[in-house]
């Protein structure tokens, strides 16, 4: 690969993955350091091009890095700023922030959480949606599914 195409493949990525939490040139420099990885780690006799593997490589550290930063941010998220939440969040932001977190991580999956914590940051379903890669409806069936479990533990 040249460095024009190795450059423009970081910087397309780094566009689409892009959020207000998450800079895009963050991700540029996560994702030339994810590239340089791909070149020595690449394989020939898979059959891969450097340029598609390349490519896979990127792509899954920035869903690796919009996960985690997910995973971390939502319990700040949820303590420090729950009156700045954007959407409905019918659960009484006064209760007791351990014992939401506590329910959080001991009744729902890691994607569940995930994807609740980037809701209560503020992130629409499309959002979400393309940083999981799910539908608008599945994204709305897991808030609501999280919503409920919390309700029926406090």
């Amino acid at each position: 690969m040249t460095e024009t195409e190795k450059e423009r493949l970081v910087t397309i990525l780094a566009r689409k993955y892009a959020t207000r939490t998450t800079t895009e040139s963050d991700l540029y420099q996560e994702g030339r350091l994810a590239l340089m990885k791909a070149e020595q780690t690449y394989r020939p006799e898979t059959g891969a091009t450097l340029q598609g593997y390349a490519y896979r490589v990127v792509e899954n550290r920035f869903r690796d890095i919009m996960r985690t930063k997910s995973t971390r941010s939502a319990a700040q998220t949820i303590e420090l700023k729950p009156e700045t939440c954007e959407h409905e969040y019918d659960i009484d932001t006064e209760m007791n922030l351990h014992e939401i977190k506590r329910i959080l991580a001991e009744k729902v999956s890691d994607i569940d959480r995930a994807i609740f914590n980037s809701y209560i940051e503020g992130f629409s379903y499309e959002e979400i949606g393309k940083i999981f890669e799910l539908s608008r409806k599945k994204i709305d069936n897991i808030v609501q599914k999280v919503k409920r479990k919390i309700k029926e533990h406090i």
